[in-house]
């Protein structure tokens, strides 16, 4: 009986076999490249909290984006549909206005895990330094999700360096944002690998 192909995803296509032996030590992870850079500290401390909820709203929106509209009522199937359909060009007339003020960094190849960030850049950040990695994960959205961390390893391979950020601990609900995104779009890697996509 033949599957119906894995639903689109809100993320760029992966980078390498997502069914290979775990890349750089992680066996649930979101392979792309994304739009991303690093800063030092977030400025001033009291914009952690509205940081933390940032980002909380945009993976909730992500995940719900991405939840395929199944639904036995046709009509309430359009109208999720309809709503969806609304939310993103809301979505993209925001974006719009915020990129026209600040232009989107380098793609990078990167590995997101619920716990780790792996990224490949041409210079050393630093083992032991202490940063914040944004990570744009649509490009139609222009809100990053930003993660703090602290750099625990740098690996050279070829003519780049990758970094592996170790994720500090975040709160109970946003952690499991985080892990239900990384494990839907592994799957769906995996799918689209197994069904030749």
């Amino acid at each position: 009986m033949n599957q119906p192909p894995p639903p689109p995803s809100t993320i760029p296509p992966d980078l390498g076999d997502a069914t290979a032996s775990p890349v750089r030590g992680e066996a649930v992870s979101l392979h792309a490249r994304l739009p991303m850079d690093w800063v030092e500290t977030i400025t001033p401390e009291s914009a952690l909290a509205d940081v933390m909820a940032d980002n909380l709203t945009l993976l909730r929106a992500l995940l719900m984006l991405d939840e395929p509209a199944a639904s036995a009522d046709p009509a309430r199937a359009d109208a999720n549909s309809h709503l969806e359909r609304r939310m993103d060009l809301l979505l993209l007339m925001a974006s719009t206005a915020l990129r026209g003020m600040q232009a989107l960094p380098h793609e990078r190849a990167c590995v997101l895990s619920a716990r780790r960030v792996y990224w490949a850049s041409e210079g050393s950040i630093g083992v032991g330094r202490r940063l914040w990695v944004r990570i744009w994960l649509r490009h139609r959205i222009a809100l990053p999700l930003m993660l703090p961390g602290q750099i625990v390893e740098e690996e050279v391979e070829g003519e780049l360096l990758w970094h592996r950020l170790d994720i500090e601990p975040l709160e109970p609900a946003l952690q499991n944002d985080l892990e239900r995104l990384v494990f839907r779009h592994h799957r769906r890697q995996v799918a689209r690998q197994r069904a030749g996509l």
